[in-house]
């Protein structure tokens, strides 16, 4: 019944609004004979809507061929009236653009208009336009289209005879629909969703985490077995969910958390490729699997712990698939984990037997009645008091019984109940909607498609679509609405007054979310903490938009997809275009009517694939929407003749192409990024594109921006001197909602700036304005212009970089911009003073970068007895980062909302304090401080009053570092106050004081980051705390003078989580103590410790040690370290690296030997004395890669294992690159069977010479 419901895509309002439309144009042209096809068609509505309200699945439980096709007619019938009166539109503004006419605001590119063009002034553009319209036979086919609407039209008695069976019923839409505008059901503000119970599972997770990995023996478990937990459960049950809030709150600090969703499509090549992607944080180039694994060998070989969640996994037939998957990650540390989403227990036993272990699963059950009735309220009762609904608690306690706790039905039905706040409502969903509920998978989908149908048409049209993306997909919400506007969705129709479509389309996805349609979540930068929200649905959620948008929307993800989609389809995604031959991409032309194309490859595909591209495109004449990732360059001189194409996006075009653009009157967005360097001179026609609305300047230079009244953002427009662009072009932009400015330096004069009026364009909230490098001098001229840029007050967002003024402008020394949320100043090097920022109660982020002359913010305040202050800071400020400002000696008060605290190259002699305002509740609220940073502060030399001494706040401090402050001396720093220290990084701060010694320190016990460098007398105490620090992972220790021995036996068998040790330029170390008791360490670095090595192997092990160590990698400087205890008896070492300089003569053959079923990896560096390689290299079973740098008096090679698959020797001597390059030479012999081999300047592969770029590719 799916695809009669998408045929279902049109509504009574729209049908009428193209009827009247058609016939203005008719009438406007003199078209006889249409009053009477008109007339019909109005008294035809009324049926056609009591056919559109029957046809819901509550009602309609049959298929019906005869509905089916009439639906599909009806809606193919409105989409070409509205082609039509497109091409009429274009016409129309086509000749007006020549006249040199300012159009309407409106464009072609929404399926219903902004506005209709109601009269044509001008005879003369009339009657061009009439002979446009003649010549091109677009009346006729207007005509046609508005009588295929009227025939479809006058099927309806027949219609109504087949769905008389159905109930009499009132409209479910008018009864159960809500309107878009309705802002009680939800506002535009993201709220972070509502987690109940889970806690008893949530605890086993934890304890499973954290706990070692055993056999069933208790033995402690190889890296060739990685423990694996699976959470099973029925769809909704927020198997997902936990996983997240147990990463979130218990994992990501212990472990390198990789999440991937799998679904239902088990591709080994793709699944390594998310691992990979998620592992690194960039997508992968590569798309050959072994090439995929190998690099993901060589990502989890030297990295921390590793927690790979694989979610939402139906594989449980091919284990051959889940052991191509499993192989890389087997070289992974031991304390790797895996926790695994299914509906199935069958998966669980198939990957476990994969992996060879023991199953071990969780099930995950419905919540508890209590915990699902506070979800339940949670979701239908959002920003309103239950109180004031006492009619609805019972019959409310009831649906949360019958829901039996299924977590998302709970918060999908809740969404549901909150549009209609009645007791019939509420009883009739009781009675009816839940009448044959039992808590099945089916069951649980049948309520979510009942919820579906009960939304509005609009809010439908726009979920459907989503389903042309993949599962987990995190949507952008500005990216997804105008995906939703280029492709025709959103209408204006209703809207009164009228509404941007953005705000319309912004508000669509807010209420998917609040009805559970969608998840919210945030992400954070890590380096500028900018918070950004993105939305994902559910894998429920997206199997029913698969469902429900059966015959409209299709994601192609495999050949012999295309066959089976119904040539009905509107909106297309290929993933994996490269995957398809040539023949199956002309199949897309199969697609008549498609609006939306969406192809997705990897990178550059073949040329004559591309070229079917392009051809199918040119040929897709409904088109609206193109977006493409493949690197090809598009050439594309037919796209100007897509006429309704609005949104275009693609990574690379040719200049020829752009120009060709210069036809398209509706184009919504353009996102073209050329590579050539030469600006093609036909780009100024582009002015032409009179409804561009989203321009990214990129490259291009002479633009005429001017002409574009309907921009809404505009990036990267430089401002240049001479006859290029000039400020003044942004005067007539007053839709603008976004605008950055370069080049400002190029003004000519203040009064041009004037006339650009930015406090007259309201609409703007981020504004950027940035003089380049080249102009950084002191200059007034910047002054009088900056303080002629005044924005409009409701500004969010502020840039400025570059600016060469002493004074802050007016308009933010009097604060004239109270609604700004992010101020971020750059580049400013003569601006000496800020102006307090106390009134700006919404400003949360403040950044603060090379402000050299910056000397004050606001005035200079300090706590009263009463610890209140007037703060010059905003009260309400998140983040506040502070770089490069060296005469700024301090900072104001910080307010008690901060989080994140960085001040990097500062001139600060003392840090600031937090204090509360004098009107704030003066109760002790929890302290949401996190992140602590300061670096690089020449001038600190006492921590002493500052935020890091108030015990109110350093409590919930997660990270904090200290470095490279060294004339910093006093630092009475209280760890054990800090009870969720996660990191602490303390680096060169060679002078600190403590009046406590070892013994009296004691670290949090949350602590799993401790870098100990240089840092005064606070560096023993700081050793001697390690003791039972049983979550730490990785230890630095870095130029400490005072150790001379590592810890005991004791302490480092008490460090149960430590993973990474390294000791770097510890000159007076002696001894490596008990680190034999390391069991758990993987990864050991050593280096410039010179006195150890003075001692060598003379040196008494700690005799309470038994020597547990199986370290994976080491690198050192000098191999003379591994004939130390415990290093001496190591044999089971992955990965080796020796940094040795001068004194490497040669390499330590018997320690090699001892791990020569293990060593995989071997690297050595500044190897200028090393004359010759171990005869005995060929014994070296296990070797993968063998790299060698500068070791010129290396002559000869001798014979290498045949495990080796890459040989890499850089600055050899030329005799060695010689020899190898002889056929059948000894070197050459000795070298051929290697897959990739790279000497000097020659590379071979399999034996062959080949070019650098071959090799490169290779791998």
């Amino acid at each position: 019944m799916a695809l009669v419901f998408a045929g279902k895509a049109v509504a009574t309002a729209a049908i009428s609004f193209w009827i009247n439309k058609a016939f203005t144009y008719l009438k406007e042209y003199k078209v006889e004979g249409i009053e009477d096809i008109k007339n019909r068609l109005l008294q035809s509505m009324p049926k056609i809507q009591v056919v559109l309200d029957i046809v819901n699945p509550r009602y309609v439980k049959e298929q019906s061929s005869a509905l089916d096709a009439w639906l599909w007619q009806l809606r193919h019938a409105v989409e070409e009236a509205e082609d039509v009166i497109d091409v009429l539109e274009y016409y129309k503004l086509k000749e007006m653009a020549k006249d040199h006419k300012v159009s309407v605001w409106g464009s072609s590119f929404s399926k219903v208009k902004h506005k209709v063009i109601k009269s044509v002034k001008h005879v003369s553009i009339l009657d061009k336009n009439l002979k446009q319209f003649t010549h091109r036979g677009t009346l006729k086919r207007l005509r046609e289209a508005v009588e295929g609407l009227d025939k479809v039209a006058s099927d309806i008695m027949s219609i109504l005879t087949v769905t008389e069976h159905l109930k009499e019923v009132a409209s479910c839409s008018q009864q159960q629909e809500y309107s878009t505008n309705d802002d009680r059901a939800t506002g535009l503000t993201l709220t972070p969703p509502k987690f109940v119970g889970r806690e008893k599972e949530k605890e086993k997770i934890v304890r499973w985490l954290t706990k070692a990995s055993t056999d069933a023996s208790g033995n402690l478990m190889s890296t060739n077995h990685i423990p694996i937990l699976s959470l099973i459960g029925h769809g909704g049950m927020g198997k997902t969910t936990l996983a997240q809030r147990v990463c979130e709150e218990m994992v990501r600090k212990n472990f390198k958390v990789i999440w991937v969703c799998v679904s239902d499509r088990f591709d080994v090549t793709s699944v390594t490729s998310k691992i990979l992607e998620s592992a690194t944080g960039a997508k992968p180039n590569a798309n050959c699997l072994e090439t995929l694994q190998q690099s993901l060998i060589h990502k989890l070989k030297y990295s921390t712990d590793f927690l790979l969640v694989l979610d939402d996994v139906w594989e449980d037939k091919k284990i051959d698939k889940w052991e191509k998957l499993f192989a890389p990650l087997r070289t992974g540390k031991s304390g790797s984990k895996i926790l695994l989403t299914t509906r199935m227990q069958s998966v669980a036993v198939l990957a476990t037997e994969a992996m060879g272990i023991e199953t071990e699963f969780l099930s995950i059950e419905g919540l508890e009645e209590g915990e699902n009735l506070e979800l339940f309220s949670h979701s239908v009762f959002s920003g309103q008091n239950p109180q004031d609904f006492p009619n609805l608690k019972s019959v409310g306690k009831q649906i949360v019984k019958k829901l039996g706790g299924c977590p998302l039905v709970t918060k999908v039905v809740g969404g549901h109940l909150r549009s209609n706040m009645s007791f019939q409502h509420w009883n009739n969903f009781l009675q009816e909607g839940l009448q044959h509920f039992k808590g099945s998978e089916d069951d649980i989908m049948e309520v979510l498609r009942l919820s579906y149908y009960c939304l509005p048409t609009d809010l439908q049209i726009c979920f459907r679509y989503c389903s042309i993306f993949p599962q987990d997909y995190a949507f952008k919400m500005k990216d997804l609405v105008l995906m939703w506007i280029g492709s025709g969705l959103i209408s204006e129709a209703g809207n009164k007054p009228p509404k941007r479509l953005e705000d319309i389309g912004e508000q669509i996805l807010a209420q998917l979310a609040g009805k559970s349609f969608f998840e919210t979540n945030i992400k954070v930068d890590p380096y500028s903490q900018r918070k950004e929200n993105y939305y994902i649905m559910h894998d429920l959620m997206h199997e029913l938009a698969r469902y429900v948008s059966s015959g409209e929307c299709a994601r192609i993800i495999s050949p012999g997809m295309l066959e089976n989609e119904k040539d009905t389809v509107r909106h297309l995604c290929i993933s994996g275009i490269d995957h398809l031959s040539t023949e199956e991409v002309k199949k897309i032309l199969h697609f008549k009517n498609v609006r939306t194309v969406i192809i997705e490859g990897s990178g550059l595909i073949d040329s004559n694939l591309f070229h079917a591209v392009e051809n199918v495109m040119e040929q897709s004449k409904s088109l609206r929407l193109l977006q493409s990732n493949l690197e090809n360059t598009f050439h594309l001189p037919k796209i100007a003749h897509l006429k309704h194409l609005c949104y275009i996006d693609l990574p690379r075009i040719s200049p020829d192409t752009i120009c060709g653009l210069v036809k398209l009157y509706h184009l919504l967005l353009v996102k073209c990024f050329n590579g050539s360097r030469e600006e093609p001179k036909q780009v100024r026609y582009l002015g032409n594109i009179d409804h561009l609305r989203y321009v990214n300047y990129g490259k291009i230079g002479e633009f005429p921006i001017g002409r574009l009244t309907s921009l809404q953002e505009l990036h990267n427009y430089r401002i240049q001197g001479g006859k290029g662009n000039k400020i003044s072009a942004i005067s007539n932009l007053s839709t603008l909602r976004e605008l950055e400015v370069l080049g400002l330096e190029n003004v000519e004069s203040h009064e041009e700036a004037d006339n650009v009026e930015l406090n007259d364009k309201k609409y703007i909230t981020l504004l950027s304005l940035a003089w380049s490098a080249r102009a950084a001098v002191e200059n007034r001229k910047d002054e009088l212009l900056l303080n002629h840029l005044e924005p409009y007050a409701n500004i969010e967002t502020l840039r400025i970089s570059g600016y060469g003024g002493v004074r802050s402008p007016i308009w933010i020394e009097n604060l004239c911009i109270k609604n700004l949320v992010s101020l971020e100043l750059a580049r400013c090097l003569y601006w000496e003073k800020l102006p307090s920022l106390g009134e700006l109660v919404s400003l949360k982020h403040l950044w603060l970068e090379c402000l050299p002359s910056l000397q004050q913010i606001g005035q200079s305040s300090e706590a009263s007895s009463s610890n209140c202050v007037d703060l010059s800071l905003p009260p309400n400020l998140d983040t506040m980062i502070v770089r490069r400002c060296k005469e700024l000696r301090a900072l104001p008060i910080l307010p008690t909302t901060l989080v994140h605290f960085e001040t990097s190259n500062v001139g600060l002699t003392k840090l600031p304090r937090i204090g509360k305002e004098c009107n704030e509740n003066l109760e002790t609220k929890s302290s949401r401080l996190l992140v602590v940073v300061v670096e690089e502060c020449k001038c600190l030399n006492s921590l002493e009053e500052s935020l890091l001494v108030q015990g109110d706040y350093i409590k919930s401090i997660h990270v904090l570092r200290i470095s490279d402050c060294e004339d910093l001396e006093a630092a009475p720093l209280v760890f054990e106050q800090m009870n969720e220290l996660r990191e602490l990084d303390i680096r060169n701060c060679p002078k600190l004081r403590t009046s406590r010694g070892v013994g009296d320190t004691f670290l949090p016990l949350a602590l799993q980051k401790l870098n100990v460098n240089y840092c005064g007398e606070l560096e023993l105490p700081l050793i001697g705390a390690l003791q039972g620090l049983t979550h730490l992972s990785e230890l630095v220790l870095e130029k400490c003078k005072y150790l001379e021995s590592l810890p005991s036996h004791d302490v480092f068998k008490s460090l149960k989580s430590l993973k990474s040790l390294e000791i770097i330029g510890c000159e007076n170390l002696s001894s490596l103590g008990g680190l034999g008791s390391l069991q758990y360490l993987l990864e050991l670095k050593i280096s410039a410790c010179s006195k150890l090595m003075a001692i060598g192997s003379s040196q008494t092990p700690d005799a309470s040690s038994t020597s547990t160590l199986q370290i994976d990698y080491i690198e050192i400087d000098l191999p003379d370290i591994l004939h130390l205890e415990p290093l001496k008896g190591l044999c089971h070492t992955k990965g080796l690296v020796i940094r040795g300089g001068t004194q490497l003569e040669s390499l330590p053959e018997e320690w090699l030997l001892q791990n020569r079923g293990k060593l995989q990896s071997l690297k050595i560096y500044s190897a200028s004395s090393l004359e010759s390689l171990p005869l005995h290299m060929r014994d070296l079973c296990s070797l993968n890669l063998l790299l060698l740098s500068g070791a010129r008096k290396l002559q000869s090679l001798p014979d290498f294992p045949s495990s080796l698959q890459k040989l890499d020797i850089t600055c050899c001597c030329k005799e060695l690159e010689e020899k190898v390059g002889v056929y059948e030479s000894p070197e050459w012999n000795n070298i051929s069977h290697i897959a990739r081999v790279h000497i000097g300047d020659s590379y071979f592969m399999d034996g062959k010479k080949c070019s650098e770029e071959t090799l490169d590719r290779q791998q």
